[in-house]
């Protein structure tokens, strides 16, 4: 699964430890040109206002349920959530998500998530047409000389294919009629997990709204080792940083919440609402959080490799149960889904026929109303 991250590590350390020189600032300095869409994982005055936001959202839902769906990591597993979405809509219970959050692979699917059945046919097409055939573009020697293994411009045009004007206007519509949409990226100047308003961004007017929307898109999928992290500038009452992101997954797999909430066992309903309407959690696990045997190469790659695959696959295991043993504390129903044996240590195979098969297996587990496993333990062995 990170054979290219361990292998782009080994090409920097050749590459002499070779760096682009960077304006210093503070954290304080950081924190200050921090825009209101941005929330810092850390800071428990963005921690309450994240709780405000969510428990706005969750107030009056329009179809009598607060619904949060949360999109984990995966790569090119992510074909497997999609065909999940586009098959609920197809069996007719898909709900209005009050709250959409997204990770790496979900980030991407998120939006599509958040404006509904509407943006199903989009979602389809960017999973299984082949666009995607060509991402993973070699860098060759200039990977000795920055960090990344392959370039990031395929990954950000893809993005930026997906992310069209009608895409930013419905997110726009959504926010402002009360749901939100979050997508987390990993800071890598402050190494802590960055969550992002999305739709507040698509609904801020501002000239470079979809510019901002993409480069937060495109950080939230860079695998570190495997394409360079991005660059998103933050601008705050005229103080201005350039602060360094990449794949969220570094931080967590998938999140409801900053983790703060879920070990300190923060309501993200008020006690009105909790009352008065269901809760439902969902999470889409684009994978399996589950280990798969097989005999280890006696190499460095190979042990890098396959320690760090366990090393997330037991992290995802954990997020699986935290969330699950909040659900339970908070009245919610919980539910997660993920690929299986399909989904297990292939997240950088793009190619178009491998990806047809994981959405086509979605789509028909959640066409026939068999995709959730609602358990305790919440993933069990099919």
């Amino acid at each position: 699964m990170f054979r290219s991250i361990a292998a782009g590590a080994c090409a920097l350390a050749l590459a002499g430890c070779q760096t682009i020189d960077r304006p210093d600032f503070t954290l304080a300095e950081l924190r200050a040109a921090s825009p209101a869409i941005r929330h810092e994982a850390g800071s428990l005055q963005d921690r309450d206002r994240f709780l405000a936001e969510v428990r706005a959202a969750g107030a009056n839902p329009s179809d009598g349920a607060f619904d949060l769906l949360a999109l984990s990591s995966g790569g090119a597993n992510g074909a497997y959530g999609a065909g999940v979405l586009i098959g609920w809509t197809r069996h007719g219970d898909r709900p209005q998500f009050e709250v959409v959050t997204g990770v790496s692979i979900g980030a991407l699917i998120a939006p599509f998530a958040f404006i509904g059945p509407d943006g199903d046919a989009a979602l389809r097409a960017a999973f299984t047409d082949g666009r995607s055939d060509r991402l993973m573009q070699p860098r060759w020697a200039m990977a000795l000389f920055g960090p990344g293994l392959y370039r990031g411009r395929p990954l950000r045009e893809l993005v930026a294919r997906a992310v069209d004007d009608d895409l930013l206007r419905r997110v726009a519509e959504g926010h402002r009629a009360g749901r939100r949409l979050y997508v987390a990226t990993t800071s890598l100047d402050t190494r802590d997990q960055v969550i992002w308003d999305m739709g507040a961004l698509a609904a801020s007017g501002e000239p470079d709204a979809r510019d901002r929307f993409i480069d937060i898109l495109t950080a939230a999928a860079s695998v570190p080792g495997a394409f360079p992290p991005v660059f998103v500038e933050l601008e705050n009452g005229g103080r201005r940083v350039r602060e360094l992101h990449a794949d969220g997954r570094t931080s967590a797999n998938f999140f409801i919440a900053p983790e703060s909430v879920l070990r300190d066992n923060l309501p993200i309903r008020t006690e009105a609402a909790a009352t008065t309407t269901p809760g439902r959690i969902w999470v889409i696990v684009n994978g399996t959080p589950e280990e798969r045997f097989g005999v280890s190469p006696y190499s460095g790659l190979a042990v890098a490799s396959r320690s760090l695959e366990s090393l997330l696959n037991s992290l995802t295991r954990t997020n699986l149960v935290a969330t699950a043993q909040f659900a339970r504390l908070n009245g919610f129903a919980f539910a997660a889904t993920d690929a299986g044996e399909l989904g297990a240590d292939q997240p950088l195979a793009f190619q178009q026929a491998h990806m047809i098969e994981l959405f086509e297996l979605g789509e028909r587990r959640a066409g026939e109303g068999q995709a959730w496993e609602t358990n305790d333990p919440p993933l069990t062995e099919r």
